[in-house]
């Protein structure tokens, strides 16, 4: 049974703390500093949203999104970042947050949703795909630094 939950997007810095140390499980090169700067560039170029999950009042997920336009996909949503904090994981909270992330889309116009993940995170990608997700693509990256 899954316990009462509430979704919120995060705006303070307060807030936005709570997102970074999640965030920080994933990514653990990043500093709470170039985090901010990142989300502040990226809230004020492209609407980029940081939501927080919580479940019994603490915070259990967190998820990066914002909306894109492209050629292919037309309008989408697009996740950029998903976390489950370590002990909250395989409880449904991954699910719940995904749920919420297509009823977002579709109550912003949105055609589909898209994400990528590392190819060597195996569990992530059966993850996807037990909710309906399926491979596309093959993204690349190529550095010039």
């Amino acid at each position: 049974m899954m316990l009462n939950h509430a979704i919120r997007e995060l705006q303070t810095e307060t807030e936005l703390d709570q997102g970074y140390t999640l965030l920080h499980e994933l990514r653990t090169e990043l500093t709470r500093e170039t985090f901010l700067a990142i989300y502040r560039a990226a809230r004020a170029e492209n609407g980029y949203r940081l939501e927080l999950l919580e479940a019994g009042g603490r915070p259990v997920a967190v998820m990066g999104w914002r909306i894109l336009h492209d050629i292919v996909h037309g309008r989408h949503l697009y996740i950029d970042d998903l976390v489950v904090t370590a002990n909250a994981r395989s409880q449904g909270w991954g699910a719940r947050f995904l749920e919420h992330a297509e009823n977002q889309a579709r109550s912003l116009g949105c055609q589909g949703l898209r994400l990528c993940t590392g190819v060597q995170n195996t569990a992530a990608i059966k993850f996807y795909e037990r909710q309906g997700w399926a491979p596309r693509a093959f993204a690349l990256k190529k550095s010039i630094t």
